[in-house]
């Protein structure tokens, strides 16, 4: 039972990577890192047109041309924008 109710405060605090006390991993790492090219209007347009591969692969690119993004922060910020819909805030306003 202890469980149980642990995993539901659990799944709904970090609903998504998404903290209700404030920004996850995922959104501060896009904040953080992909702004440092383009703004937040480029990520916006290709939100629920990407896959996970799809993302990770934009990532790889970025990494090519420059970005310093470790495998970790790929991950996360692959895994977070993968599960976000088009027009999702706060990445789109």
């Amino acid at each position: 039972m202890k469980y149980r109710i642990y995993s539901a405060i659990t799944a709904l605090v970090f609903m998504g990577g998404v903290s209700l006390f404030g920004a996850g991993p995922g959104e501060q790492l896009v904040k953080k890192k992909c702004t440092q090219c383009h703004d937040l209007v480029r990520v916006c347009k290709n939100l629920g047109n990407k896959d996970l591969a799809g993302w990770t692969s934009t990532i790889d690119i970025m990494i090519q041309n420059g970005a310093t993004i470790s495998k970790n922060e790929k991950k996360t910020i692959a895994e977070y924008l993968a599960g976000l819909k088009a027009g999702t805030k706060p990445i789109c306003k």
